[in-house]
This record gives structure tokens, sequence and C-alpha cells, in this order.
């Protein structure tokens, strides 16, 4: 197992378990899951195949953590928020799967550069309508109305949810946009992303296996980070549970923007 340490420098390892925790601590409620990803992308040895090996070694992972936080939350998830987000979000793990997700067989050769800039840009247009709608009525998040998606809404944002997860563990943007206008309360929020998360990446895991994604070395690497999941979550939860209701709300939005510019910079950048 110590072999597939011998390709990372100590620099790479530790900030590579930085951004496993930064992960485990969103995982747990907190949202710091937007630095992770750009982190782990920036100090991967093999910059060339930087993102696509980063996405690939970070599923078990994720995986893990929604076990861990599922124990945590199980008695706070929403089951009925999800259920509607389902069979858009299959879809979307689908399709992106048979188009981009294969290294040598990907039926469309495109980046994903379009759909990152367009789940990006509706992540900030959310949070500027939210912010005006609260200024022009005078009222605080903890007083809106409760906002139930319809089914078209819940079909896109779901398809938008399992291609963006599929391809770049990016889906966070489209989860906040249906789950926050509904009101499930500060740890009914944090509970149900987590189990919508845990889904959607079993989900993952099948496509993931069955292309080849799943290298052994990256998975020898993802169970020496492993311990470093239970720190984070438990940090994460701790962090959700004292902070205040309408701060919650705000550092999600923040959050929201912050990840939604990363989506639009890779997207520009490429």
């Amino acid at each position: 197992m110590l072999e597939c340490l011998t390709q990372y420098a100590w620099p790479e390892i530790v900030w590579i378990a930085v951004a496993v925790f930064l992960m485990g601590v969103s995982k747990g409620g907190f949202p710091l899951g937007g630095l992770a990803m750009p982190i782990l992308i920036l100090m991967w040895p093999e910059q060339a195949t930087a993102a696509r090996s980063v996405v690939a070694f970070m599923l078990p992972l994720l995986c893990g953590m929604d076990i861990v936080s599922l124990i945590f939350y199980r008695r706070d998830v929403r089951w009925k928020a999800i259920v509607p987000l389902v069979p858009g979000t299959l879809l979307g793990v689908a399709l992106a799967s048979v188009l981009f997700v294969s290294d040598t067989g990907a039926l469309i050769a495109i980046s994903d550069r379009v759909l990152k800039g367009f789940i990006g840009s509706i992540g900030i247009i959310f949070v500027v309508f939210q912010m005006t709608k609260q200024r022009i009525l005078g009222r605080i998040a903890a007083a809106e109305e409760t906002v139930r998606p319809g089914k078209t809404r819940s079909a896109i944002l779901g398809l938008a949810a399992g291609v963006l997860s599929t391809i770049s563990h990016s889906a966070g943007p489209a989860a906040i946009i249906y789950f926050v206008p509904q009101r499930l309360g500060k740890l009914g929020l944090a509970g149900t992303m987590v189990a919508f998360f845990w889904g959607l990446n079993l989900v993952k895991l099948a496509p993931f296996g069955m292309l080849g994604r799943l290298e052994t070395g990256n998975l020898m690497l993802a169970l020496w980070m492993a311990p470093v999941i239970p720190l984070g979550v438990g940090i994460g939860y701790g962090l959700v549970r004292v902070l205040k209701e309408r701060n919650y709300i705000g550092l999600v939005y923040v959050a929201l923007v912050i990840t939604s510019t990363m989506l639009i910079y890779r997207a520009v950048a490429g």
C-alpha cells in the first residue's frame, strides 16, 4: 500500500489531505467543498490529466463521506423533497456517462466548459434574485415564502445535477437552487443535501467502474486519506449546529457564489 504514495511529494500529499478534509467539512454541512476540487487539481502531480484523475479519485472518498454524514444527519433528512429530483438526476448520470465519462470511448469528445458556465451563471443569477427580492420586499430569509419546485424545474435541475456531478462533482449550485427555497430549516437543508448526494454518488460508482475510471493507484491513495473523513465531517457538523439559521443560509449563498464563480472561471479558462 505504501507504493502508491511514492509517486507523490510530501507537500502534494499534505495538500491532498487538506482538500479531502475540506470536502469532509462540506459533507458535514459547512460549505467549504468548493475549495477542495481546485486545490486537488492544482496540486495533482500529473497536470495533463489532473481534472479527470481528481474526479475519479474523489468518488470513492465522497461515498465514504456521504455515509458518515448520513449517520450524523439521519433524523434531519427530508426524503420527500428529494424524490422529484430523482428521475432527472438518473437521466443526467446516464447521459453524462455515455457521452463524457469514458477515457477512450466517449461518444462526444467535448469538454464540460459550456455546462460549467451555464450552471455557474444560473447560480449567480439565483443569489442576485434572492438578495434583490429580500431588499425590495423588506424580508429576511427566515420570512420568505416556501417555494415547492414544479415538475419542469425539478427535471431540469435534476438533469443538471446528474450531468455536472458525473463530469466534475460540481452539482452543488443546482442542488442549492433546488433545496434552499423550500425552507427545510438549517439541519433539514444540510441533511437533505447529504442524502441526495449519497444516492447520487452511489449511482455514479457503476458507470465509473464499468468505464475504467476507478484506477488501483487512486483507490489506494483514497484508502490512505480515509481517516481524514470522520474528522472533517464531524467538524462540519459541529459548525452547522452552532450557526444561526440566517447566518447559515447566508453562508450557503456565499459558497454558491464562490462555487459558481469557480465554475465560470473554469469554463472560460478551460
